[in-house]
Protein backbone atom coordinates (compact mmCIF):
# COMPACT_ATOMS: atom_id res chain seq x y z
CA UNK A 1 0.00 0.00 0.00
CA UNK A 2 0.96 3.49 -1.40
CA UNK A 3 0.21 6.64 1.60
CA UNK A 4 0.13 9.75 0.60
CA UNK A 5 -0.36 13.09 3.03
CA UNK A 6 0.14 16.91 3.28
CA UNK A 7 3.71 16.64 4.50
CA UNK A 8 3.25 17.55 7.91
CA UNK A 9 3.96 15.99 11.26
CA UNK A 10 0.43 15.24 12.36
CA UNK A 11 0.14 14.29 8.56
CA UNK A 12 2.70 11.91 8.84
CA UNK A 13 1.54 10.75 12.55
CA UNK A 14 -2.11 9.97 10.63
CA UNK A 15 -0.49 7.97 8.05
CA UNK A 16 1.06 5.79 10.67
CA UNK A 17 -2.04 5.48 12.80
CA UNK A 18 -3.75 4.12 9.93
CA UNK A 19 -0.56 2.05 8.96
CA UNK A 20 -1.04 0.22 12.23
CA UNK A 21 -5.03 -0.39 11.65
CA UNK A 22 -4.03 -1.13 8.08
CA UNK A 23 -1.59 -3.96 9.33
CA UNK A 24 2.31 -2.38 9.20
CA UNK A 25 3.10 -5.44 6.72
CA UNK A 26 1.46 -4.18 3.96
CA UNK A 27 2.83 -0.42 3.57
CA UNK A 28 5.30 -0.07 0.82
CA UNK A 29 5.47 3.44 0.93
CA UNK A 30 4.69 6.28 2.96
CA UNK A 31 5.23 9.77 0.71
CA UNK A 32 4.03 13.76 0.34
CA UNK A 33 1.26 14.30 -1.84
CA UNK A 34 3.25 16.58 -3.99
CA UNK A 35 4.93 13.41 -5.31
CA UNK A 36 1.94 12.59 -7.18
CA UNK A 37 0.37 9.48 -7.94
CA UNK A 38 2.39 6.29 -7.95
CA UNK A 39 3.10 4.04 -10.92
CA UNK A 40 0.84 1.62 -9.84
CA UNK A 41 -2.30 4.24 -8.63
CA UNK A 42 -3.12 2.15 -5.67
CA UNK A 43 -1.64 4.90 -3.34
CA UNK A 44 -4.46 5.93 -0.34
CA UNK A 45 -4.78 9.78 0.68
CA UNK A 46 -4.39 9.96 4.23
CA UNK A 47 -5.71 13.06 5.37
CA UNK A 48 -4.18 14.74 8.90
CA UNK A 49 -6.25 14.20 12.19
CA UNK A 50 -5.19 15.94 14.88
CA UNK A 51 -6.87 13.22 17.32
CA UNK A 52 -5.29 9.97 15.17
CA UNK A 53 -1.63 11.99 15.65
CA UNK A 54 -1.80 12.43 18.94
CA UNK A 55 -2.62 9.12 19.82
CA UNK A 56 0.45 7.69 18.11
CA UNK A 57 2.75 10.24 19.41
CA UNK A 58 1.10 10.44 22.86
CA UNK A 59 1.62 5.95 22.55
CA UNK A 60 4.90 6.55 21.34
CA UNK A 61 6.12 8.99 24.19
CA UNK A 62 4.57 6.52 27.05
CA UNK A 63 5.72 3.84 25.88
CA UNK A 64 9.24 4.34 24.41
CA UNK A 65 10.14 7.65 26.22
CA UNK A 66 11.18 11.16 25.55
CA UNK A 67 14.34 10.82 23.94
CA UNK A 68 12.93 8.33 21.47
CA UNK A 69 9.98 11.06 20.94
CA UNK A 70 12.40 14.03 20.41
CA UNK A 71 14.47 12.52 18.44
CA UNK A 72 11.53 11.73 15.84
CA UNK A 73 10.24 15.02 15.98
CA UNK A 74 13.94 16.36 15.03
CA UNK A 75 14.37 13.96 12.99
CA UNK A 76 11.07 14.57 10.59
CA UNK A 77 12.32 18.08 10.64
CA UNK A 78 14.78 17.74 9.06
CA UNK A 79 13.20 17.05 5.76
CA UNK A 80 15.55 14.99 4.13
CA UNK A 81 14.36 13.29 1.02
CA UNK A 82 12.81 9.88 1.74
CA UNK A 83 12.69 10.52 5.53
CA UNK A 84 9.27 9.10 6.19
CA UNK A 85 9.88 4.83 5.41
CA UNK A 86 12.92 5.22 7.66
CA UNK A 87 11.51 7.47 10.29
CA UNK A 88 8.36 4.61 10.08
CA UNK A 89 10.62 1.83 10.27
CA UNK A 90 12.26 3.85 13.65
CA UNK A 91 8.71 4.26 15.04
CA UNK A 92 8.39 -0.10 14.54
CA UNK A 93 11.29 -1.11 15.87
CA UNK A 94 10.76 1.71 19.41
CA UNK A 95 7.14 0.00 19.76
CA UNK A 96 8.91 -3.39 19.36
CA UNK A 97 11.67 -3.10 21.51
CA UNK A 98 10.09 -0.92 24.06
CA UNK A 99 12.67 0.41 26.76
CA UNK A 100 15.73 -1.40 24.86
CA UNK A 101 15.52 0.95 21.90
CA UNK A 102 19.59 1.83 22.15
CA UNK A 103 20.56 -2.11 21.24
CA UNK A 104 19.53 -1.64 17.86
CA UNK A 105 21.50 1.58 17.27
CA UNK A 106 23.70 -0.17 15.23
CA UNK A 107 21.43 -0.40 12.33
CA UNK A 108 22.27 2.28 9.97
CA UNK A 109 18.55 3.99 9.49
CA UNK A 110 18.68 4.01 13.76
CA UNK A 111 21.95 6.10 13.27
CA UNK A 112 20.57 7.65 10.26
CA UNK A 113 17.28 8.75 11.90
CA UNK A 114 19.61 10.28 15.45
CA UNK A 115 22.02 11.97 12.76
CA UNK A 116 19.26 14.48 11.24
CA UNK A 117 17.91 14.69 14.92
CA UNK A 118 20.48 16.09 16.05
CA UNK A 119 21.34 18.22 13.07
CA UNK A 120 18.50 19.47 13.64
CA UNK A 121 18.96 20.08 17.15
CA UNK A 122 22.01 21.91 16.33
CA UNK A 123 21.02 24.55 13.75
CA UNK A 124 18.23 25.32 16.38
CA UNK A 125 21.03 26.11 19.25
CA UNK A 126 22.81 28.03 16.52
CA UNK A 127 20.04 30.16 15.38
CA UNK A 128 18.62 31.02 19.27
CA UNK A 129 22.27 32.67 19.28
CA UNK A 130 22.26 34.55 15.81
CA UNK A 131 18.43 35.41 15.58
CA UNK A 132 17.95 38.93 15.23
CA UNK A 133 14.60 41.47 15.62
CA UNK A 134 13.94 44.80 13.94
CA UNK A 135 11.17 46.97 15.13
CA UNK A 136 8.59 47.49 12.50
CA UNK A 137 7.04 50.74 12.42
CA UNK A 138 3.82 49.35 14.41
CA UNK A 139 5.98 48.52 17.17
CA UNK A 140 6.51 44.67 16.16
CA UNK A 141 9.67 42.45 16.21
CA UNK A 142 10.58 40.83 13.11
CA UNK A 143 13.27 38.78 12.38
CA UNK A 144 13.82 36.96 8.92
CA UNK A 145 16.06 33.26 9.33
CA UNK A 146 16.65 30.93 6.40
CA UNK A 147 17.66 27.51 8.07
CA UNK A 148 18.50 24.53 6.23
CA UNK A 149 15.84 22.72 8.65
CA UNK A 150 12.36 23.09 9.39
CA UNK A 151 13.06 25.17 12.45
CA UNK A 152 10.69 27.64 13.37
CA UNK A 153 8.32 25.67 15.21
CA UNK A 154 10.83 24.47 17.48
CA UNK A 155 12.29 27.59 18.40
CA UNK A 156 9.02 30.06 19.17
CA UNK A 157 7.91 28.41 22.24
CA UNK A 158 11.98 29.61 23.34
CA UNK A 159 10.50 33.17 22.37
CA UNK A 160 7.52 33.24 23.61
CA UNK A 161 9.30 32.37 27.53
CA UNK A 162 12.08 35.40 26.34
CA UNK A 163 9.27 37.68 24.63
CA UNK A 164 5.96 37.53 26.94
CA UNK A 165 4.86 41.12 26.54
CA UNK A 166 5.95 41.75 23.04
CA UNK A 167 4.11 40.53 19.71
CA UNK A 168 6.99 39.52 17.72
CA UNK A 169 7.02 37.46 13.98
CA UNK A 170 10.29 34.82 13.00
CA UNK A 171 9.94 34.18 9.44
CA UNK A 172 11.41 31.55 7.42
CA UNK A 173 11.76 32.98 4.12
CA UNK A 174 12.33 29.63 2.50
CA UNK A 175 9.56 27.47 3.56
CA UNK A 176 7.61 30.61 3.52
CA UNK A 177 6.06 29.82 7.18
CA UNK A 178 6.51 32.33 10.38
CA UNK A 179 5.56 31.85 13.98
CA UNK A 180 3.79 34.53 15.08
CA UNK A 181 3.39 35.93 19.14
CA UNK A 182 0.63 38.27 19.67
CA UNK A 183 1.40 38.32 23.63
CA UNK A 184 -1.09 35.86 24.25
CA UNK A 185 -1.42 33.20 21.69
CA UNK A 186 1.08 31.62 19.24
CA UNK A 187 0.60 30.80 15.88
CA UNK A 188 2.57 28.96 13.57
CA UNK A 189 1.20 30.26 9.78
CA UNK A 190 2.19 30.22 6.08
CA UNK A 191 3.06 33.20 4.45
CA UNK A 192 1.88 33.75 0.71
CA UNK A 193 2.32 36.69 0.03
CA UNK A 194 5.03 38.36 1.45
CA UNK A 195 5.96 41.75 1.94
CA UNK A 196 9.31 42.64 0.60
CA UNK A 197 9.57 46.43 1.58
CA UNK A 198 8.78 46.70 5.19
CA UNK A 199 7.92 50.19 7.60
CA UNK A 200 10.88 50.01 10.04
CA UNK A 201 10.10 52.15 13.35
CA UNK A 202 12.47 55.74 13.18
CA UNK A 203 14.28 54.02 16.02
CA UNK A 204 15.64 51.16 14.33
CA UNK A 205 17.76 52.45 12.15
CA UNK A 206 19.81 54.12 15.21
CA UNK A 207 19.87 50.48 16.95
CA UNK A 208 21.08 48.81 14.60
CA UNK A 209 24.24 51.36 14.05
CA UNK A 210 24.30 51.11 17.95
CA UNK A 211 24.67 47.70 17.70
CA UNK A 212 27.26 47.29 14.97
CA UNK A 213 29.46 50.06 16.80
CA UNK A 214 29.59 47.95 20.17
CA UNK A 215 29.74 44.76 18.07
CA UNK A 216 33.08 46.71 16.06
CA UNK A 217 34.43 48.16 19.65
CA UNK A 218 34.32 44.67 21.40
CA UNK A 219 36.75 43.09 18.52
CA UNK A 220 40.41 42.78 19.26
CA UNK A 221 42.00 43.31 15.99
CA UNK A 222 45.15 41.22 16.75
CA UNK A 223 42.99 38.47 17.54
CA UNK A 224 41.36 38.35 14.93
CA UNK A 225 40.27 34.72 13.37
CA UNK A 226 38.11 34.32 10.25
CA UNK A 227 38.00 31.00 10.28
CA UNK A 228 36.76 30.14 13.40
CA UNK A 229 34.48 32.96 13.10
CA UNK A 230 32.77 31.09 10.46
CA UNK A 231 32.92 28.21 12.40
CA UNK A 232 30.25 30.11 14.86
CA UNK A 233 29.04 32.23 12.40
CA UNK A 234 28.68 30.27 9.33
CA UNK A 235 28.67 32.75 6.23
CA UNK A 236 24.82 31.56 5.50
CA UNK A 237 23.39 33.69 8.33
CA UNK A 238 25.15 36.55 7.72
CA UNK A 239 22.85 38.26 5.35
CA UNK A 240 20.28 38.44 8.28
CA UNK A 241 23.09 39.54 10.76
CA UNK A 242 22.71 43.19 12.02
CA UNK A 243 26.41 43.40 12.97
CA UNK A 244 27.39 42.12 9.53
CA UNK A 245 25.12 44.10 7.64
CA UNK A 246 26.21 47.39 8.96
CA UNK A 247 26.09 49.63 5.18
CA UNK A 248 22.57 47.93 4.34
CA UNK A 249 19.85 51.11 4.93
CA UNK A 250 16.72 50.36 6.37
CA UNK A 251 13.50 52.30 4.32
CA UNK A 252 11.20 53.74 5.95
Amino acid sequence: MYYQYDGSFPGFLSVVYQAYHDGTSHVEKIENKRAGSSLFGNEKIITSNIDHASSVINSFHQKCGSIAAHTLYYAFMAEQPEREMILFYYICTAFRHIGTLSVCRRDPWIQQVEKWSLKTSNECQRILGLLRFNELAAGMLYAIIKPDYNIVPLIAGHFTNRLPTEEWAIHDIHRHIAAYYDKKTLLITEITEPKHNLDYSKDEQKFRQMWCQYYRSIAIKERENPRLRRSFMPEKYWPYLTEMTADQTLQN
